[in-house]
């Protein structure tokens, strides 16, 4: 990077921190304790709240619904929803980080301006909280966000602000490849499953709804409300999603590619991946 390119590139994470309306790039960043069934709240807050588990386990309680969240998870709550922590038997600690919603805003391309936690692309009610399990680079990502704002060493403030960036791709592609809102229904929570564990096979919807006993018009109304997808097009975003990764990680042909995703010929193959990413796979391997 020349000095005029690293020059502009500073100058932008400047107009970035600039144009945040609080100054401080976190409210709460820590690694906290609590011993056995200690309990904090009922409470609710502007901030969004990200917890890892680092060590024991925990349960979030909101209205009406209780969660149980144990090592190596992590949970997103959404800002303004009302939520109960408490700690397991064995204790629990957490590394904690708390910011205002507007920092992720500032990475929109929308204006940040007369924006609320509810009309955040993230969240919804459905998604107000989001668990993760076992995502070593959002942990990463956490953890080098408190590290900095607990050193404040040269140029800390761009690094943070580089870090929210990328915290907030990794939640967007959680949500796109793996998310299944907590709460959801139960035959939703199986299909999607199924899909995701047969989709290299030649899937019958039939075969869903009939281990389910639910019709496919139902099975169908329960993706578009929650994942405002069908079952097919969910499964063909899975399909293409695998296909991309292979064309990344592997030397194996596009025929070879499809068929290990799931389609059942060279043209459907083709016709599916320019619907979802736009440009044949051909063209995206090149």
């Amino acid at each position: 990077m020349d000095k005029i390119s690293a020059s502009r590139f500073f100058c932008l994470l400047e107009d970035l921190r600039n144009n945040l309306k609080h100054e401080r790039l976190a409210e709460v960043f820590r690694v906290i304790s609590f011993q056995a069934n200690e309990a904090y709240g009922p409470h609710t807050h502007l901030r969004l709240e990200i917890n890892y588990v680092k060590k024991g386990s925990c349960i979030l309680s909101l209205p009406e619904e209780c969660f149980y969240f144990q090592e190596g998870e992590i949970m997103i709550i959404d800002s303004n929803v009302e939520h109960l922590f408490e700690a397991g038997k064995a204790g629990t600690t957490l590394l904690q980080l708390e910011f205002l919603p507007e920092i992720f805003y500032a990475f929109l391309q929308e204006e940040a301006e007369g924006k609320t936690a509810a009309s955040f692309p993230v969240f919804s009610h459905q998604n107000r909280l989001i668990k993760i399990g076992n995502n070593v680079r959002i942990m990463r990502v956490i953890q080098r966000i408190i590290n900095e704002l607990d050193a404040q060493k040269l140029y800390y403030e761009s690094l943070v602000i580089l870090y929210y960036a990328e915290l907030l791709m990794l939640i967007y592609r959680y949500l796109e490849e793996v998310f299944v809102p907590i709460g959801a229904n139960e035959n939703l929570k199986y299909a999607i499953d199924y899909l995701r564990k047969h989709y290299r096979e030649n899937i019958k919807m039939a075969e869903v709804t009939q281990s389910l006993d639910i019709s496919e018009r139902y099975l169908r109304k329960l993706f578009m409300q929650t994942l405002q997808l069908s079952p097919l097009d969910y499964l063909n975003q899975l399909r293409v999603n695998k296909a991309i990764e292979l064309m990344k990680n592997t030397e194996l042909s596009l025929k070879e590619i499809g068929f290990a995703c799931g389609f059942n010929s060279s043209q459907h193959f083709c016709r599916v991946f320019k619907q979802q990413v736009g440009i044949n796979p051909r063209d995206f391997r090149e």
